[in-house]
């Protein structure tokens, strides 16, 4: 039975994060709010099944791939699959701000060019292959022929070239692929940057082939080693739609909402909202199999709800109204997992506590104030005793972090010379700061749920006491990611999640200082970050072929960010899918070419499954 802890499950996420995808990092700006995680936004992976137990600070920190034990797949019937938020601007893979719900509808209709696999190397999908040249500059792309679209057109190198353009010129998207080159007609002739809206640098071979090159900045003239860079075609850059349908949309006889790829399943329905549904069925033309020669997908049909509730979520499951929920619900998950709770009942859990978001405190650094003063950042820092907080807001069950990397990603560390909980050393460093400078207050922003003004209050109480005025604003979540996009004024600091990912490049446009746009102007840097040190080592890392070297600038950013403070981490998200054990086959995914397993599940993009391979057995 599942667990009825005195605690209670707390509902309500502490505040919204804005992700973006690509490689296998979450993506989106969205105002997603449901789950808490003790200090941090909870936004929105599926990973491994763990019954261990936990460690005094949260779940115990595995990430084995979904394995369900071997049944025979059948086909037909249809699933509900439940979770936290609505996307912003669907379908479109240029456009739409995507979460990890998001991503896990969307990879229901549109296939990637790549996947990554149980070891965590890329692996081509979509595409047949892709070839690097000696230094990593220029890709050639290979598309695997025989594919179309469920509009019966053709998946080849002029369909993929005009979604790489679109998507690498939208406004989300552009900054993280900032380093392939863009049409030298773009330039100004100062030698400015390039116009990340521009076209990308890419010549076709034939009907299924073309090449992409890099540019330091989208300089064709500047070619930039990036020997990562294939990951980035996992994410929402390499998720293909129909040129058509884009064209159709473009010219406004085709609904932006009613998309077309050439995934397992095909538009439906889509209502959207809370309350409302997405419904895709089963592609029967679909171009890849399992292992034993089936025909994948095995279900007719999935519907898919928007239950932003993570309490009213997980009780929709227990009630049989939904078969699979994905949830970040600090308390949910703990209810679940067996090493935690001791539940014993029939739900299936798949557990990941490695490659995921880090909760933090987000602070405003380009504006002018304490905030920009490093002592008086890592006395708000001290102030806080992260366990009792991870135990007064969120049920003691997610892991206290230490820094902006969660464990097992590349630059994760035990020890980064994070400083210690020390209240008096707190009030001292903003006594000498007060003395010096006058009296400190900090507007922390939340939203309207009660866990978020919880925490929020929690912070006042703990700051007030090392001799910080603190005032607390709730506004609604949109808001409150804008103020962050936009550098409002009144953004001070405020709850947040992010980071989720394999590699520390999928975090350069996060932290490098070219993405600190001046305030007033969107910038995805959205504490406004500027660091030499971090753009240096970013930098390195881009271009490093050698993955213990750029561990090594990894974990040398994880400890600039524990030396200034730049971000107070408070827990590291635990994500789980929990599903009715009729459902089978999650987590078996094959890789077209029959190498390096499954698809990996979940791996840096937390909270999502691919239902490509879920069956339905007795």
């Amino acid at each position: 039975m599942r667990s009825t802890r005195s605690s209670g499950r707390r509902g309500g996420r502490i505040v919204a994060a804005a992700l973006v995808s690509l490689g296998l990092i979450a993506a989106a700006c969205s105002d997603k709010k449901d789950d808490s995680s003790g200090g941090g936004s909870d936004t929105t992976s599926a990973g491994g099944d763990t019954t261990a137990a936990p460690t005094s600070a949260g779940p115990a920190v595995t990430d084995a791939p979904i394995t369900d034990p071997p049944v025979e797949v059948t086909y037909g019937g249809k699933i509900v699959v439940a979770g936290e938020a609505e996307v912003s601007n669907p379908w479109t893979p240029a456009a739409m701000q995507c979460d990890s719900f998001c991503q896990m509808r969307a990879r229901t209709f549109f296939d990637p060019l790549i996947t990554v696999d149980n070891d965590l190397n890329w692996r081509p999908y979509l595409a047949e292959s892709i070839t690097p040249n000696d230094d990593n500059t220029v890709f050639t792309i290979k598309i695997r022929e025989g594919i179309t679209f469920t509009d019966g057109t053709d998946v080849n190198a002029d369909a993929v070239m005009f979604n790489l353009n679109a998507n690498g010129s939208g406004l989300l998207v552009s900054a993280a692929v900032k380093d392939l080159a863009r049409d030298p007609a773009c330039w100004t002739a100062d030698g400015g940057l390039a116009n990340l809206a521009c076209s990308l640098v890419m010549e076709k071979v034939d009907d299924y082939t073309f090449t992409m090159a890099t540019g330091f900045n989208g300089d064709a003239s500047q070619p930039l080693p990036w020997p990562l860079f294939p990951y980035y075609l996992g994410g929402q850059f390499g998720l293909i739609a129909s040129q058509q349908w884009l064209e159709d949309v473009a010219a406004g006889s085709a609904k932006a909402d009613e998309p077309v790829g050439s995934g397992p399943f095909m538009f439906s329905e889509y209502v959207p909202g809370e309350g409302g549904k997405l419904v895709v069925k089963r592609n029967p033309n679909y171009w890849h199999k399992d292992a034993d020669g089936n025909q994948y997908p095995f279900l007719d049909e999935i519907e898919f709800r928007v239950i932003s509730d993570g309490d009213v979520r997980a009780e929709a499951l227990e009630a049989g109204d939904v078969d699979l929920i994905a949830t970040s619900n600090s308390a949910t998950v703990a209810d679940y997992d067996n090493g935690f709770s001791g539940y014993d009942g029939p739900m299936q859990m798949h557990l990941q506590a490695e490659y995921s978001e880090t909760n933090y405190i987000l602070m405003h650094l380009s504006k002018e104030g304490p905030l920009q003063d490093q002592s008086v950042r890592c006395a708000l820092a001290q102030a806080i005793d992260k366990q009792d907080l991870v135990d007064t807001i969120s049920a003691g069950y997610p892991r206290v972090a230490n820094g902006p990397f969660s464990p097992g990603q590349e630059g994760y560390l035990d020890d980064n010379g994070s400083l210690p909980y020390d209240p008096q050393a707190a009030a001292d460093a903003i006594a000498a700061y007060e003395a010096a400078n006058g009296p400190i207050t900090i507007n922390y922003s939340t939203t309207t749920a009660a866990v978020s003004l919880a925490t929020a209050e929690y912070l006042q109480a703990v700051w007030g006491e090392v001799g910080v005025d603190v005032t607390i604003t709730q506004i609604e979540p949109s808001k409150l990611i804008n103020n962050a996009l936009f550098g409002d004024p009144a953004f001070d600091a405020f709850g947040w999640r992010n980071h989720a990912g394999l590699f520390v490049d999928s975090q350069y446009f996060w932290w490098h200082g070219s993405a600190a746009l001046p305030d007033g102007q969107l910038a995805l840097n959205f504490g406004r970050l500027n660091d030499p040190v971090i753009n240096d080592l970013l930098e390195k890392s881009r271009t490093e072929t050698d993955p213990d070297v750029r561990r090594g600038y990894a974990e040398d950013i994880n400890r600039q960010f524990a030396k200034e403070c730049w971000i107070i981490p408070t827990s590291w998200t635990t994500w789980a899918i929990i599903n009715q054990p009729a459902i089978q086959g999650l987590g078996t995914l094959v890789q077209p070419d029959g190498e390096g397993g499954y698809v990996r599940d979940g791996a840096g993009f937390s909270g999502q499954a691919w239902l490509t391979s879920v069956f339905l057995s007795d």
